[in-house]
């Protein structure tokens, strides 16, 4: 992104307050001398508004016409460019956690932080929370909580709830049981009600687990794969063998998979990768992971801005080669199964440009993610936590939309298509696919599954507009 768009967006996003020059540089990480120049620039086409405060000159945006279609065009470039589809995780640290720098992370490529609770107090912890919504209010927060006493949980899963967090990692899961308690603490009966705007569980998969990993899989809303717990040290040589069956069996079940073995460890002191981890970061894309998660490197290290950078580098490069096929077949159980075993077969006999998913709870979301699908898949959704959490699937680009998605009717197609037409994520010329939920059911699960030409659709929705138009005025 130029400097021009990224103090543009910082502005437009911040309207209510207005800065200067220094406050303004400092927090979007551009020289001063830059900065100056832009703002004059603004200044003159009456993008920002001017005042003159304790012989200091402060900006802020004028919110306009003119400023909003400047926006949309800069984020309209934004989403039009290539987007990796393997999720980037970095972990917020003491020193590493000031707005300015968490907006760094998110323009190099960051798509969810995750705080350490080992690492912080509870005022730090509530700090860096935040900083991060500060910073942005569509990235996911992991509140990643070590072996600990059960009321030690029961006091973290009051935490997470009370302070409107999207995930919480647990790292002393030993089956399926020990999920539903994490459950029960938060509200839920069993997984089947883990759906919408709630908290979701994300279990660290360890050396003491592995034996029941296919049961709490299937209980757990996503998994953390570190290699230094999953295996003890004398078996080392089971650890790839191991992270692939995990991995495959996220992806069978639709579930978001992180790997989080010392990715670009390196880079704590140096601005460059090994070799070395730069095939491992392949060969975890290559196995079909939804996230990778840096750790010291962004909490801690000289270079994370670099690290990130990286990191997105390596992703998008593996991504472009035509090698990520999913040949797993599903076990369907339901309609939305079933939908996203018929867009396997669809997108590789029919010209699919994209996918657009419209979910209120994020299942269909999950389930095309994890059929790694290679045409862009678009999840529209009119919850803010549902918003965030879609950050982390695989491939997933989250749209909101400000529409009721209690029943999904030509009106609610219509707004996600214009949205996301808007925002650049498809083409008038596009073919696209429509996944939504209508007539549905308590468990909300896709039971629709249309094909469009965008320009087709919409204007199908504008004639039969002016007809329905014409008849109410006949009456």
């Amino acid at each position: 992104m130029s400097n021009k768009a990224k103090i543009f967006e910082f502005l437009y996003k911040n309207s209510e307050n207005s800065y200067n020059i220094n406050q303004i540089a400092r927090l979007v990480r551009i020289s001063v001398g830059s900065a100056f120049s832009i703002l004059k620039k603004f200044e003159a086409r009456d993008y920002v508004a001017v005042e003159n405060k304790n012989n200091e000159r402060l900006y802020r945006i004028s919110l306009s016409g003119k400023t909003k279609e400047e926006y949309s065009a800069i984020e309209e470039e934004k989403n039009c460019k290539a987007r990796k589809k393997t999720k980037i995780i970095c972990t917020i640290g003491q020193n590493s956690n000031d707005t300015g720098f968490i907006r760094n992370l998110i323009d190099k490529g960051m798509d969810a932080a995750r705080i350490d609770v080992s690492a912080f107090n509870e005022t730090g912890i509530l700090k860096s929370i935040g900083n991060i919504r500060s910073a942005s209010d569509n990235i996911p927060i992991i509140l990643d909580v070590p072996k600990s006493s059960q009321s030690s949980i029961k006091r973290w899963v009051k935490f997470a709830l009370k302070n409107d967090l999207d995930f919480i990692c647990l790292s002393f899961i030993r089956n399926a049981g020990d999920i539903r308690k994490i459950n029960n603490y938060l509200g839920y009966k069993d997984i089947t009600q883990v759906i919408g705007s709630r908290i979701k569980v994300i279990v660290k998969m360890d050396k003491d687990a592995i034996m029941n990993y296919k049961e709490i899989v299937q209980e757990t809303y996503g998994v953390m794969i570190n290699g230094d717990s999953l295996v003890a040290d004398s078996k080392y040589e089971t650890l790839p063998v191991l992270q692939r069956m995990i991995i495959g069996e996220c992806n069978k079940n639709g579930k978001p998979a992180i790997i989080a073995t010392e990715i670009l460890e390196s880079m704590i002191d140096n601005p460059n990768p090994k070799k070395s981890e730069v095939s491992g970061i392949a060969n975890a894309v290559l196995d079909g992971a939804s996230c990778l998660m840096l750790s010291r490197g962004t909490s801690e290290g000289k270079f994370p801005f670099e690290a990130v950078k990286t990191m997105s580098r390596i992703i998008k490069n593996v991504e472009n080669e035509p090698v990520l096929e999913n040949t797993e077949h599903w076990k369907s159980k339901s309609s939305a199964d079933f939908i996203g075993d018929a867009m396997l077969g669809m997108e590789s006999s029919w010209k699919i440009d994209a996918i657009l998913a419209i979910t209120s709870g994020g299942y269909s979301a999950r389930m095309i993610s994890g059929r790694r699908l290679r045409c862009r898949v678009i999840a529209a959704t009119s919850s803010k936590k549902v918003f965030r959490q879609l950050n982390i699937l695989w491939g997933v680009e989250p749209l909101f939309i400000d529409v009721d998605l209690e029943d999904i009717s030509n009106n609610e197609k219509g707004e996600a298509i214009l949205k996301a037409l808007k925002k650049g994520f498809i083409k008038k010329s596009d073919q696209i696919a429509i996944i939504a939920s209508v007539f549905h059911s308590n468990s909300k699960r896709s039971n629709l599954l249309e094909v469009h030409k965008v320009d087709e659709f919409l204007n199908y929705i504008h004639d039969k507009g002016k007809k329905e138009i014409k008849i109410s005025g006949a009456n």
